[in-house]
């Protein structure tokens, strides 16, 4: 028994010096863990609070980027959105983007409005005796003659002396004068019957300060027997504008007497328009009249084919001027 107690005790004194050795142990422990989870804890807490002020932050203050993301641009930005300065590598590789349209011909048999310095000086619009107060009527251009003082226009456009050749005429303006005419010549045919084969007229222009017309605005060469084989330009004045209409085109025959053309925008007031063919400044190789005075549509239009009937006209008005 005795033994039985000391070894009971033995073991109750080895239990004895354990148990503050373990209940120190749980404390140091217990000590670490609520240390190590505080800071774990803490840390958890620091992220949770980061992530929401970082949420929160998202959702009230968006980070907008330098193109404004969804925000409306200013107007400064929408002009220069609108309006880029191109680079000098963008006009480098696109060489017809910055292309200005008012230097691009316009397709075959369109008509298009020329203004300015862009008239020819050789057409212009023929007015009645009212001159510029009043209003203009029906086109011609200056034909070179030995006297330089002849322009060629439709038979019908001219009744007597009393009109007026305003070449280049644009916006009521009147660049190179005002001229008066001294002598109509028209094809007797014409004058017995209005022959639509005879419908062409030279006029003898009058000298205007000491110079003749063709000194002053140059003139074109008359094209006798063209024929249709090339290309045409027509400028002539629509009554109801203060700036000319200019179209190319091919022309075709109509007769054996009288050439056609397409091109648009030919309203009336452009009768006796000039048919120009070859390099500047050019030959007149007819005038917009002939078959029901130029055409019943303002998009095909007319004219006698010069031959030598005009020949013979032309020589008779050139030799009258002189």
């Amino acid at each position: 028994m005795q033994g039985a107690a000391d070894g009971g005790r033995q073991h109750s004194g080895r239990a004895r010096y354990r148990r503050p050795a373990l209940i120190l142990g749980c404390v140091v422990a217990c000590l670490v863990g609520c240390t190590s989870g505080a800071a774990a804890a803490g840390k958890i807490l620091g992220l949770n609070a980061a992530n929401a002020a970082k949420a929160k932050g998202t959702a009230t203050s968006p980070r907008r980027s330098s193109g404004g993301g969804h925000q409306p641009p200013s107007p400064a930005d929408r002009k220069a959105t609108a309006s880029p300065t191109p680079s000098a590598a963008s006009a480098g590789s696109s060489p017809h983007a910055t292309a200005s349209p008012s230097f691009q011909a316009p397709p075959l048999g369109v008509s298009r409005t020329v203004t300015g310095p862009q008239v020819p000086r050789q057409v212009g619009a023929l007015f009645d005796s009212s001159g510029l107060s009043g209003s203009h009527h029906c086109t011609a251009s200056v034909v070179n003659s030995p006297g330089e003082d002849l322009i060629v226009t439709a038979a019908h456009c001219l009744g007597s002396t009393s009109d007026v050749f305003v070449p280049a005429y644009h916006d009521g303006v009147a660049p190179y004068g005002v001229w008066h005419l001294q002598r109509v010549v028209v094809d007797a045919a014409w004058t017995d019957d209005s022959s639509p084969d005879d419908d062409v007229a030279f006029a003898v222009v009058a000298p205007l300060d000491g110079r003749t017309i063709q000194s002053v605005v140059g003139g074109y060469t008359l094209g006798i027997g063209e024929g249709t084989g090339g290309r045409v330009t027509l400028t002539g004045y629509p009554a109801t504008s203060q700036d000319p209409v200019t179209c190319t085109n091919h022309i075709s025959s109509f007769s054996s007497t009288q050439n056609e053309i397409y091109c648009t925008g030919m309203t009336g007031g452009t009768s006796g328009s000039p048919w120009v063919t070859g390099d500047s400044p050019g030959t007149v190789m007819g005038v917009i009249g002939g078959y029901e005075q130029g055409g019943d549509s303002a998009d095909v239009s007319y004219s006698v084919a010069f031959g030598q009937s005009v020949q013979n006209l032309y020589q008779e008005a050139a030799s009258s001027g002189n």
